[in-house]
């Protein structure tokens, strides 16, 4: 809901600056293009964050693991994110406060309560106050622009084929940020108003290329990382989308290098620039609202009712004056037209950016709406939720974890599930044991019944709750233990484990074979004793402990007990797969349906063409696993 914010706001303040175009325009100055250039960077730092999940879904299909193919950076890139917008939003309410407080600051003292002012005056009105919260907003653009860049570099070093959306997706992003970063950089160097006049710094190069690249640069962004949802494009549909980015890019350059008007002059848009821009907000909210259905609710059509009540409230005077008082500060009165500087190269580029884009929109737009986005691309299949047996072994919200701390006093199953309840906000018969094991401090539980849709699921807000537990949970859960079973780590354990016993047994009918020819004796009945002890796995040789993947340590971590934890909520899970596909005498009745699960499962891991041989032993062994293999 909130790029649909952005957008609604953008079209709101754009169609207000058309009305009054004979009239005002939107004031001109480093610390607006900061401030305002924070909320353009979010919107890109947001398209990029939807390219970069898109792309590990489209490798790895969604499952809980497939963030695991994200660059590690991109965890605390989103928290940069987060905490550079906290900081705008901060330091934008609080100069929104003291204009409307404090709203004759600006004006000639007329009496003498106008100059002996109280101490919350003097503090509003305080230069350094000011000066901190032009250094907030620098700060939180300079964040975001930071944050771009990382996103960027993860998109070039992630696995996976790397679309002609995404490359230009980067090239507008690295274009767009570039002006904003050097107008940042420059109020963090130049604080003071006479340094701020520093010809060695091109201040007005880098303003007017910040202008025009917050004009279209966010909407593109979310466009380009959209067009990639519908899995496919034609040759033609990337040359729209690889020109749209370049006259983009070309147009900015253009303008940094001979400014479209003086200074700080306030000139309203052009025509064609002002179409272009509501053009690509429509574009884009509608494309967000297809690609993510569940934005589709009662309260996007009530912020897009009272949009359109704005809208025609600014037609009418009487309305449009009050959101002119109110912009007052920044909806100054414009400036004349010989402010405008010429340009005949700079402005054939603008106009061939506008169409472009315009172009580029229209094909996304085509493709999205015409050609199905992919099944369950950004969200949970619905069949997870059904209850047919199958699905609830592969659906998160039923393979929840709880390990408790060690030294704690044991508590009881119906007591952490009280605890577990109150974490995730629903009732107490909300959630339901699958699986109780106190010697290793454990419990495997899931959601019971069907969840409210419009909520988070509840996988993840278990693993919010699990950082930092509160209430009965607090002084009693590990936070270090994941809290979900890895399904996809289940089934690379459960092949290494399989894959060790296979060569043990062999390694060991090899020595009873090399030991009865050395005797003489019958070398075909000392093999198959050897294999059949080996298959009951007798006490007088134990089998050696396999040594499990790399990432199933980094996983579940080195604290002491929590490896056989996990590997006994596996052997649970591969226990219930093989009671749904087996029957109690041993005989498979869907051997062919076990098969191919394995197949498939092994076909998702071969990512382009990458080779792992331990899901292929699971599909060899898929007709003769016996029930309950014990993992641990």
């Amino acid at each position: 809901m909130q790029p649909l914010a952005y957008f609604a706001v953008r079209s709101l303040l754009g169609w207000l600056q058309f009305v009054e175009r004979g009239e005002r325009a939107f004031m001109s100055s480093a610390l607006l293009l900061v401030a305002t250039g924070a909320a353009h960077c979010w919107a890109v730092v947001y398209a990029l964050f939807i390219a970069i999940h898109t792309r590990a879904m489209r490798y790895d299909g969604y499952h809980e693991g497939y963030t695991e193919h994200l660059p590690f950076w991109v965890s605390w890139t989103e928290t940069l994110a987060v905490a550079a917008m906290g900081i705008w939003w901060a330091a934008g309410f609080t100069t929104a406060a003291i204009r409307i407080i404090d709203d004759d600051a600006g004006g000639l003292p007329m009496e003498g309560r106008d100059v002996d002012v109280n101490f919350l005056v003097k503090f509003m009105r305080s230069p350094k106050l000011h000066d901190g919260l032009a250094l907030a907003h620098t700060l939180s653009c300079v964040g975001l622009f930071l944050s771009i860049l990382l996103l960027c570099i993860a998109m070039a070093l992630m696995k996976g084929q790397v679309t002609a959306c995404e490359l230009c997706l980067c090239f507008v992003s690295v274009g767009f940020a570039l002006p904003h970063a050097v107008v940042a950089c420059r109020k963090l160097r130049f604080q003071g108003p006479k340094k701020e006049d520093n010809p060695e710094v091109p201040a007005a190069a880098a303003e007017a290329a910040a202008q025009e690249a917050a004009a279209l640069g966010p909407q593109l962004c979310v466009i380009l990382a959209l067009a990639d949802s519908p899995g496919h494009a034609y040759m033609w549909q990337n040359f729209a989308y690889l020109v749209s980015a370049v006259s983009f890019v070309a147009a900015v350059a253009a303008c940094g290098r001979s400014p479209p008007k003086v200074g700080d002059a306030a000139l309203p848009p052009e025509l064609g620039e002002f179409v272009t821009c509501l053009t690509l907000d429509a574009v884009a909210s509608i494309a967000l609202v297809i690609c993510f259905p569940h934005l589709n609710t009662w309260h996007l059509w009530a912020l897009f009712a009272l949009l359109l009540a704005m809208f025609v409230a600014v037609w009418f005077e009487g309305w449009r004056d009050l959101f002119v008082d109110l912009l007052d500060p920044l909806f100054v009165v414009r400036s004349d037209t010989d402010k405008a500087l010429p340009g005949k190269q700079r402005q054939h580029l603008r106009r061939g950016s506008w169409v472009a884009t315009m172009f580029c929109a229209a094909v996304a737009m085509w493709d999205i709406m015409l050609h199905p986005v992919q099944e369950g691309l950004f969200e949970v299949p619905d069949d997870l939720a059904a209850e047919d047996g199958l699905p609830d072994l592969w659906d998160q919200n039923t393979m929840l974890l709880l390990r408790w701390r060690d030294g704690v006093s044991a508590p009881g199953e119906r007591e952490l599930l009280d605890g577990v309840a109150e974490a995730l906000e629903v009732e107490a018969d909300g959630v339901a044991s699958q699986a109780f094991l106190p010697e290793h401090r454990m419990l495997l539980f899931k959601i019971a019944g069907k969840e409210d849709a419009s909520r988070m699921p509840a996988h993840q807000r278990w693993k919010a709750a699990m950082i930092a537990p509160r209430g009965k949970l607090g002084q009693v859960a590990d936070t270090n233990f994941p809290s979900t079973l890895n399904v996809t780590l289940c089934l690379h354990a459960h092949a290494t484990v399989e894959l060790g016993k296979h060569k043990a047994e062999e390694a060991k009918a090899a020595k009873a074979k090399a030991e009865a020819e050395a005797e003489g004796g019958d070398v075909a009945s000392v093999s198959a004793s050897a294999a059949d002890g080996g298959a009951d796995g007798g006490a007088s040789s134990a089998l050696p402990e396999p040594e499990l993947p790399a990432e199933f340590m980094q996983i579940v971590g080195p604290a002491p007990g929590a490896k056989d934890a996990y590997l006994h909520a596996c052997d649970w899970w591969t226990t219930t797969l093989d009671a749904y596909y087996w029957h109690g005498d041993g005989e498979s009745t869907e051997d062919h349906d076990l098969e191919k699960m394995a197949e498939e499962m092994m076909h998702e891991n071969h990512h382009d063409g990458e080779h792992v041989p331990m899901l292929e032993e699971v599909a060899e062994e898929a007709g003769h696993s016996e029930e309950g293999d014990d993992l641990a």
